[in-house]
């Protein structure tokens, strides 16, 4: 006679397989465009000042819009998908941000720039937290924290595809071309229709037990071909996901402190993208120069986010964090003492490793502290408040900018935030990775 399985436990249990790699292909996929439309900004700055006579704080504040937007999307549309689905609100606004992002091609002014960018803000604001809860939610526990993050790495990529387009493309075509390539996702939107596919937690809390059951197929064929045990769930999705539950269950502090994390992180990391060919053109080096700089750093966050994927999965997410903000301060202060070209590239790879890279822990940290019912509202707004940070960051880079600081300054400044953010997860109490329940 065979046993009962439960259904959450093929997921967890399930071993590595086919099936994983296509979910963890297309959510990878929306994370790079999600790194190319707000990276390839500071790509171009230089020549929107130009062209359009802006100030370093007008410039400033026109790179913050596109996070504002993302702020609203993740507050507004993001925690819907603990209503309505992953996949539904993933697809939608993969067509919002896709559209919005080839429309700032054909920007006449700062304002349609701005609200173009807006838009492009606002679908991935709402997409970003779903494609982490649902990526965490069809990962099996013990590959959780590796295949998140490898996932999340898709922006350090998409960060440094944009800049080295831009190195091609905005002499030869005009700085209008790199928002062409914005349009992709929504080319390949009827191959991620057919490709994506929900996540088990969602049919189970909607009591879709027939979708579950082909998933489950799908996930371990030879355990789900067995007698498979439905969980009933606690609250229907559509009731699910109240604000305050994101403070019950030894999360009063957790939860704003997430926020904080996130927010000190997101200022490194919209600051340093969108001005750090400006910071260090103002520092003496030439804009060629300052644009491989810029590549450097998101190589160096791709393999942070990869890393801190693995470390993890074996030092628990905290730890990693800690270490992560220690050494980004450190590099960020060395940078600004002139180093050697050689140094100069190594702390800029490390920099970037333990910044950008970093956003990727943060996120995979969140997805475990809260349950799948309230995942995405949790996820949501760690991402959304984390904004502010984000937000802050180019308009605090245009200030730096505006006021003329030596260059070692500048990068002491930037380091601040990680000091808080270092402060900030020491104060999580975090329990033992959620199990998925319903």
């Amino acid at each position: 006679m065979s046993s009962v399985v439960n259904a959450l436990d093929i997921v967890s249990d399930a071993p590595l397989s086919r099936f994983h790699y296509g979910p963890l292909f297309w959510c990878s996929f929306v994370m790079l465009f999600d790194g190319y439309d707000i990276v390839i900004y500071g790509s171009i700055v230089p020549h929107l000042m130009q062209e359009w006579a802006l100030s370093p704080v007008q410039a400033g504040w026109l790179g913050s819009i596109a996070l504002f937007g993302m702020l609203l999307g993740a507050l507004t549309v993001g925690p819907q998908a603990d209503r309505v689905g992953r996949r539904k609100v993933i697809l939608y606004c993969v067509v919002l941000f896709s559209t919005a992002a080839f429309a700032n091609a054909f920007a006449w002014n700062a304002q349609s720039f701005a609200a173009c960018r807006f838009f492009n803000g606002f679908g991935l604001g709402a997409t970003i937290p779903n494609v982490i809860a649902l990526m965490n939610e069809l990962s099996p526990r013990a590959r959780r924290n590796t295949l998140t993050n490898l996932m999340l790495s898709g922006y350090s990529v998409g960060g440094m595809m944009s800049a080295i387009l831009a190195l091609w493309l905005v002499p030869h075509l005009g700085w209008r071309s790199t928002f062409v390539v914005g349009a992709v996702p929504l080319l390949s939107l009827p191959l991620m229709h057919r490709g994506l596919p929900e996540s088990l937690s969602f049919l189970l809390l909607e009591q879709r037990h027939a979708e579950a059951h082909r998933l489950l197929r799908r996930i371990d064929p030879v355990r789900a071909a067995g007698e498979v045990l439905f969980p009933e769930p606690k609250l229907p999705a559509r009731h699910s996901a109240p604000l305050r539950r994101l403070f019950q269950d030894g999360r009063a502090l957790g939860t704003p402190m997430m926020w904080l994390v996130n927010g000190m992180c997101m200022l490194m990391v919209y600051g340093l993208n969108t001005w750090l060919p400006k910071l260090m053109m103002a520092g003496g080096y030439a804009l060629g120069s300052s644009l491989m700089f810029l590549v450097i750093l998101n190589v160096g966050a791709t393999v942070g986010g990869l890393t801190g994927g693995w470390l993890g999965d074996h030092w628990g997410n905290k730890r990693t964090l800690v270490w992560f903000f220690s050494l980004a301060v450190v590099s960020l202060c060395m940078l600004g003492i002139r180093p050697s070209p050689w140094l100069r590239g190594g702390l800029l790879f490390i920099a970037g490793a333990t910044t950008i890279g970093t956003l990727s822990v943060i996120h995979s940290f969140a997805a475990q502290i809260y349950p799948p019912e309230i995942r995405a509202t949790g996820i949501s707004w760690v991402s959304a408040v984390g904004r502010l940070g984000a937000i802050a960051g180019p308009t605090l880079g245009g200030l730096l900018v505006s006021l003329s600081l030596p260059l070692q300054q500048n990068f002491m400044i930037f380091a601040i935030p990680g000091l808080i953010a270092i402060l900030s997860v020491l104060l999580i109490s975090h329990p033992e990775p959620s199990s998925i329940h319903v």
